[in-house]
């Protein structure tokens, strides 16, 4: 007599199916989920996988025993997973979104989630289905690639806006020097030695500009292309301002201008020599250049401490608040003319700026319009 057959048994191959179904869903790199469509997204039931993804249990997060998956959800992106999902409920049609979360530890982390709403025979929501993975490294890989496209295009610009600076910069020595030599050779026979003496004399300060804005422009290149190497040296700080100053002693008193220099006792200091003094020469570069004729640039040198600051203070035609943000950057578009028309790239300032931080050394600047600009320059004892 056969046995009745009893119809909940499964068959063999449902059987087979329902035993593989646990381990499909331990192995998934995410987790599944069935939720209701309620406030909290109470869970009803969650894969092993959610441990890994959020740090919880599926016991801590199921009825929302010790949190709701609603907490889970990085706050700010709450509102926008909620609209993401009611959209797909009243269109009858999968979701799919991208937001973060945070985990048990307080980490945050990007998933993908894609569902769709379960719906009874009166079209009411039973309940929602869906799965959920983790994407934080292709969001990592896409926020790099983004921001190596976004610092090429500013890499870009910037080479672009150096270009323009520089030809502008050296168009007017190269001009004086090739107009002023070609107008001696047509009238020599016509100058007395004297005159003969002062053209030179400005041909000799137009090459000098243009040396010292090659001098710049490869330093620049070392800067950006880490090839600039540090020297320790022990020196004397007050020589070296000494040394910028008498570097610009001829083109200080060409406009009048008085250099005095204060200290309270001379330090000695390790530090590059060669990248402390280039900081000097342009910072003095700058008051001299923005100062008014018969005005007076004032140096001074005091030991604070660990430091040991430098001052380099104008009375000349100031910076503007709007226009003292970008001055140690290369993207600072504002070109202010000297006190005698003297033109300029801004690159010293850029230069004093990269240094600085090479050194391990702060530079700052006040200034008001008009009334005349202070930097201050802090020097470690050593590097």
């Amino acid at each position: 007599m056969s046995r009745p057959t009893n119809k909940r048994e499964l068959s063999p191959l449902s059987a087979a199916y329902s035993a593989m179904l646990p381990n499909l869903l331990r192995n998934l790199p995410g987790m599944v989920y069935r939720c209701l469509n309620d406030s909290k997204w109470t869970m009803l039931y969650i894969s092993e996988g959610c441990c890994e993804l959020t740090g919880f249990t599926a016991d801590e997060l199921i009825s929302n025993a010790n949190c709701s998956y609603y907490d889970v959800i990085f706050p700010e992106d709450r509102e926008f997973v909620n609209k993401a999902v009611q959209d797909g409920v009243r269109s009858r049609t999968h979701y799919q979104m991208e937001y973060r979360i945070e985990t048990k530890d307080g980490s945050i982390k990007w998933v993908m989630e894609k569902g769709n709403a379960v719906y009874d025979e009166h079209d009411n929501v039973i309940h929602l289905d869906g799965f959920i993975s983790d994407i934080t490294a292709r969001k990592r890989a896409e926020e790099e690639l983004k921001k190596a496209a976004s610092d090429m295009v500013e890499l870009n610009a910037t080479k672009d806006r150096f270009l323009s600076l520089i030809a502008h910069d050296l168009q007017n020595p190269v001009y004086a020097i090739v107009s002023l030599s070609d107008f001696i050779y047509d009238n020599q026979m016509n100058f007395e030695t004297k005159e003969i003496s002062e053209f030179l004399l400005q041909i000799n300060s137009a090459a000098k500009g243009i040396y010292t804005l090659l001098e710049n422009l490869l330093d620049w290149a070392r800067l950006q292309t880490n090839t600039l190497s540090l020297q320790r040296d022990f020196f004397s700080v007050s020589k070296a301002i000494h040394y910028a100053m008498d570097h610009f002693a001829q083109v200080a008193a060409q406009k009048d201008i008085d250099l005095i220099f204060y200290e309270s006792g001379d330090v000695m200091i390790e530090n590059d020599l060669r990248l402390v003094s280039s900081i000097l020469r342009n910072l003095l570069s700058n008051a001299i250049k923005y100062s008014f004729p018969g005005s007076k640039v004032v140096i001074r040198l005091d030991k604070i401490d660990d430091w040991v600051s430098i001052q380099v203070i104008d009375k000349g035609i100031g910076i503007s608040r709007r226009h003292m943000q970008k001055i140690f950057r290369i993207d600072n578009e504002y070109r202010q003319p000297g006190t005698a028309n003297e033109t300029g790239s801004g690159l010293g300032l850029i230069l004093v700026h990269g240094f600085a931080e090479l050194i391990g050394a702060q530079i700052s600047v006040e200034s008001k319009l008009n009334q005349g600009s202070q930097f201050k320059l802090k020097l470690k004892w050593r590097i």
